[in-house]
Formats: structure tokens, sequence, C-alpha cells
């Protein structure tokens, strides 16, 4: 089992709780995350854990502490090893297991639920981490972004989807069927 101190797994009772801790890039996703973050949470639902608590470390800069759930993945190693300055298997690694987590994760059995607490930056690869749980808790400070589809890519991590389903609080509570996801792509 792979293991880094950028993912910090703890027990609290019968809670597993995963805290992303890569805070010099806001939480952003790594390989050796994703092979760390696999096995844990795959013992975990073998065991007596009843649930999982998703968070990101804060972060800190200029001396200011911010929140920050997860930047999406390590862009500027996955980019390095596609042009070949860095081992040109972690590209196709990286992706194949992240798109495996975020399976997962969507396909635990509905006594696991997960929450995310989504508080500060949460984008691409942060998305997919958490959107497959059972339960999201944004803050009055998440910033939430799909930048991929900026530049004309589909929206991965099973977006195409989960945005559609997205749903503002008074929508979910009022029953209207479709969410604020039907508008984000306008």
């Amino acid at each position: 089992m792979s293991t880094t101190l950028q993912f910090l797994p703890s027990l609290s009772a019968n809670l597993g709780i995963l805290q992303l801790n890569n805070p010099a890039s806001l939480n952003a996703l790594t390989l050796e995350m994703i092979r760390s973050m696999t096995p844990i949470l795959k013992q975990w639902q073998q065991t007596g854990v009843r649930a999982t608590l998703m968070v990101g470390a804060p972060c800190e800069k200029n001396g200011k502490v911010k929140p920050a759930f997860c930047a999406g993945g390590d862009v500027k190693k996955v980019y390095l090893a596609g042009i070949g300055k860095e081992d040109k298997s972690l590209t196709a690694d990286f992706f194949r297991e992240e798109y495996q987590l975020n399976h997962m994760i969507a396909t635990q059995a509905p006594r696991f639920p997960q929450v995310s607490i989504w508080d500060g930056v949460v984008m691409g690869g942060g998305v997919g981490l958490s959107v497959h749980g059972k339960y999201r808790v944004a803050t009055e400070k998440t910033i939430f972004a799909m930048p991929e589809t900026k530049i004309g890519l589909f929206p991965d991590v099973g977006g195409t989807w989960w945005i559609p389903r997205l749903k503002l609080y008074s929508q979910w509570k009022s029953g209207l069927v479709g969410g604020v996801g039907n508008y984000l792509a306008l």
C-alpha cells in the first residue's frame, strides 16, 4: 500500500476521515494521494466504518489561512509527464486511477455514505472525489469550477452525468425537477 503525507486518513469511532493535505497547491490531487486513498477506502468499506468525511487542509499564503478542498488534479505534473519531462506513464496512470477511484466512490454501498465539506476551492479532480459521494456541504467560501470546459474539453469525472442533476437547496426543498447544473454550460 502506497502512503503519502499529502493524504491523511484517520478514524474517529465509526467515521473514516479523509484529509487532503497538499496545501502548497490548494490540495491538488496527486497520483500518490490517489494510490493512498484507494486501498484505505476499500479497507474501510469491508470493516466497521459507517461513513467517510472528506475535507481539505487549510492553506496559508502571505500569512493568511484560506480554506481549500481540492484544486483539481496536479495538472503541472501531468503536463510535464505528457511532454516527456517526467515519467510518461504518469499521465495515463493518473487519469485511469483517478477515474477508478471516482467510480469506487460513486458505487459505494448506501450503508457507507461519504460526506464532503466543500470549503474554499473545489475544482476538477476535487469535484470528482466528492460529487459522487452521498452528501456535499458547500460553505459560503466555496469556489466551484470545472475549468477544462473553458478550453473546450468535456467535463470529466462524470460531469456530463452530474452537472444537470445539481440542485440549489431551494430547488431541492421545493421538489423542482432539474437543477442549477442545467445552466452551468450557458
